[in-house]
């Protein structure tokens, strides 16, 4: 199974943000305890590159591991050096798309307007992050598709339990979800049995 399948057939992309390397192990423990296993490190945390490592040592192929806010080569070779299966970033960047086929990695780049995300996915891009989808809704990723339904679309930013299933039935064959899923605030036990019982709500809406 390729990696977008994978994402594909998990439906969910865990963004975590702003978490450093120890904090983030915690996380991704409960999050895979969860049913919940395709993560992304966005690189504006704290020592981004090696929390990517430490991830893909410790949890091995019991996670499927991203990074995000990828915007150039140099963060894309070091990434992928450090354990990441694919990438994504907020917008789009030929250079990185070039790089990411040569390496055989899923490069998912942040498109807003249907322009953008048809040249994006013309040039290679496996999946489309469509960003920030939560000032969007489902009603835009349904037009988007109705005349170009062969588009693979990933919403991301605004996604939530309550709204999930409006993006996929419009047509978007995932979703990123950040703070819907992990809130902000110290990593102790109260925080991971809040994750716990977001990623289970997610999954629950799943399997309506």
């Amino acid at each position: 199974m390729t990696i977008l399948n994978k994402i594909t057939d998990h439906k969910m992309i865990g963004i975590l943000r702003g978490y450093g390397t120890e904090e983030a192990v915690k996380i991704v423990r409960t999050l895979i305890d969860s049913g919940f296993n395709v993560i992304e490190v966005a690189l504006n945390s704290p020592d981004a590159k090696g929390t990517l490592k430490t991830l893909k040592e410790t949890f091995g192929s019991d996670i499927v591991l991203g990074a995000g806010t990828v915007l150039n080569v140099e963060d894309a070779e070091d990434c992928i050096n450090n354990g990441a299966e694919f990438l994504l970033s907020p917008v789009y960047n030929e250079a990185v798309l070039e790089f990411s086929a040569k390496k055989d990695v899923l490069y998912i780049p942040g498109c807003y307007t249907p322009t953008e995300i048809y040249n994006a996915q013309e040039a290679g891009a496996g999946m489309v992050k469509v960003f920030p989808a939560g000032q969007l809704k489902a009603g835009y990723i349904k037009d988007v598709l109705a005349p170009m339904n062969d588009l693979i679309l990933l919403p991301t930013g605004g996604v939530t339990p309550g709204n999930i299933n409006e993006f996929l039935d419009a047509g978007a064959k995932a979703a990123g979800i950040s703070s819907a899923l992990v809130p902000k605030g110290e990593v102790n036990a109260k925080l991971l049995e809040e994750v716990s019982d977001r990623a289970r709500k997610f999954k629950e809406a799943l399997d309506r």
